[in-house]
């Protein structure tokens, strides 16, 4: 009789263990849910931002061109030149400038765009009526030409005191909808872009009879949004239908709203596989000893939570690689862009400083152009453009963009050690690495110190390395062994902790190697050890 005692405490206990188990994978299936769905939210705000700023510079570029040439009305020069710009916005349907009058007088789609006005469009009245705003993004609208929906990125043409016009970029709303659906991670996903006024401009699943239509009766518009900037929460039929995980992040400088959303069906579809396969085990082991019972659950219930772990990491860091410069290496290149913008202003008149600063912001954007080239082969999963190159002339033609970078108050060395062997690598991608590197080094030293690059062969293998030390105030050995994890920052609010992990992350990509030398009150040197190219004649060297 005791023993069956024994046996059956053994399987209550078993019994009790296992709903435990279920109870919190469940819960923890959850958890896991929502932070998928904050990271997807995370990712669509920096691209969408990244998109519609690349836009806005575009524009503003374009608008200084109409200031100084003033062509006439559909002008082919003009024309070309708007056809140029719109060669490097795949988002973008249609570039045109609308007159004081409201018509059209330049257009990417002459001659067959009918000559309408547009005067009653909300872009160009609101420009007209406010002299102060210079650019402004419209809800969804639709096109007089019968091209579809669109919406509106409007950069005002004159000063404060004389209105010229505006200059429009189209941006396709299907564009967003390619992108949400390439996004997708698993099933039950849905992924929107919300004007701030609550109407709806894409979305996957595609639901064409819902663009440009308002939402503002959902929570995310009527409780949510008015509470905070960006929030997770669970509702019963939001956009679809069922019970569903929210994610939403508003853009900070721009009127619009990401939108990411997960089915409690799809979260828990592996929890169900889990807590099924629980209660198969449940009912076939109840034969065997209790505490052989218990032993096998934990076992499996450990490794599932691996696996899980395992599997949530390489998400995140897939996500990681897909993002991880946009940021960081953007705001570099429009810091370098925004300093010889602003000596262009305060000197118009000296034209070799002026050239000398519209050359460097030139390089800047063609930069830029290429980063996002390499970021769309990178989404298309296409390979790097691995070049074999001197190490040393890579250096030499980046100094002048680097130099700009660290600032006038440092002193920027470079030792460049002869007859290094030729590197295989992505030249755009290192000249972005090193420009983390330098501006790291700076923001170190405060902005005033001494930043020394060198380039050496490797003493063990003779491989070409590349080295970036700064006389800062170096790291901690708890912070040093944290500096290449992305997100890690010790800048606060400035920083976005992406710097170092883009660069560690290039070097794996093309088989090299990253190390840190730092210690408190000895600075930091951060190497960078590249691999080989196979050796080849007419490789361009410095000197």
């Amino acid at each position: 009789m005791k023993p069956l005692l024994l046996l059956i405490a053994g399987w209550l206990a078993a019994i009790a263990v296992v709903a435990f188990l279920v109870v919190s994978g469940r819960n923890a299936a959850l958890e896991r849910g929502e932070r998928s769905s904050e990271a997807l939210a995370l990712v669509m705000e920096e691209h969408t931002a990244r998109t519609f700023h690349s836009v806005h510079l575009s524009l503003e570029a374009t608008a200084e061109a109409w200031a100084l040439a003033r062509p006439p009305a559909n002008d082919p020069a003009f024309r070309a030149l708007l056809q140029r710009r719109l060669e490097h916005l795949p988002y973008v349907r249609a570039l045109f400038v609308v007159g004081s009058d409201g018509r059209l007088i330049h257009t990417t789609g002459h001659p067959d765009t009918p000559q309408v006005s547009l005067a009653d469009r909300d872009y160009f009245r609101l420009h007209k009526e406010n002299p102060g705003l210079q650019f402004s993004l419209s809800a969804p609208l639709t096109s007089r030409t019968g091209a579809g929906w669109f919406v509106a990125l409007a950069q005002r043409l004159g000063s404060a005191q004389e209105f010229q016009g505006v200059l429009v970029a189209a941006v396709q709303p299907t564009y967003f909808e390619a992108l949400y659906r390439r996004m997708q991670q698993g099933e039950g996903e849905a992924i929107a872009l919300f004007h701030r006024d609550a109407t709806l401009i894409a979305r996957f699943p595609a639901a064409e009879q819902d663009v440009g239509k308002a939402f503002g009766h959902l929570p995310l518009f009527a409780t949510h949004l008015p509470r905070a900037p960006s929030g997770t929460y669970w509702v019963d039929g939001h956009l679809l239908p069922g019970k569903r995980i929210v994610s939403y992040r508003a853009l900070e400088d721009l009127p619009l709203v990401v939108h990411a959303s997960q089915s409690e069906h799809a979260v828990l579809a592996e929890w169900r596989r889990s807590a099924l396969g629980a209660a198969i085990a449940m009912g076939a082991l109840t034969l065997l000893l209790a505490a052989l019972l218990v032993r096998q659950l934990r076992t499996r219930a450990r490794r599932q939570r691996e696996r899980t772990q395992r599997a949530q990491a390489e998400k995140l860091e897939a996500m990681g690689e897909l993002t991880g410069g946009i940021a960081h290496d953007f705001n570099n290149l429009l810091g370098i862009m925004s300093m010889n913008l602003e000596l262009i202003l305060r000197h118009p008149a000296d034209a070799p400083a002026v050239e000398r600063a519209a050359r460097a912001a030139s390089r800047a954007v063609r930069r830029g152009s290429e980063l996002i080239g390499r970021l769309l082969a990178f989404a298309r999963r296409q390979p790097l453009e691995m070049r074999a190159a001197d190490l040393n002339s890579l250096v030499t033609e980046a100094h002048p963009l680097v130099a700009q970078a660290a600032g006038a108050r440092i002193e920027l060395v470079l030792q460049l050690a002869p007859s290094l062997p030729p590197v295989l690598l992505d030249e755009t991608q290192f000249e972005m690495a090193l420009l983390n590197l330098v501006v790291n080094a700076r923001d170190a030293l405060s902005g005033a110190g001494r930043i020394v690059v060198h380039t050496y062969p490797d003493p063990q293998r003779g491989d070409p390395c590349l080295a970036v030390e700064d006389d800062g105030p170096g790291m901690r050995a708890e912070v040093r062994q944290r500096a290449l994890e992305p997100f890690f920052t010790t800048k606060g609010s400035t920083g976005t902790g992406l710097g170092l992990a883009q660069v560690y992350g290039f070097m794996r990509q093309i088989g090299g190697s990253l190390e840190i030398e730092s210690a408190p009150g000895k600075g930091t040197q951060v190497q960078l050890r590249f691999p080989r190219a196979p050796a080849l004649t007419g490789v361009k060297r410095a000197g």
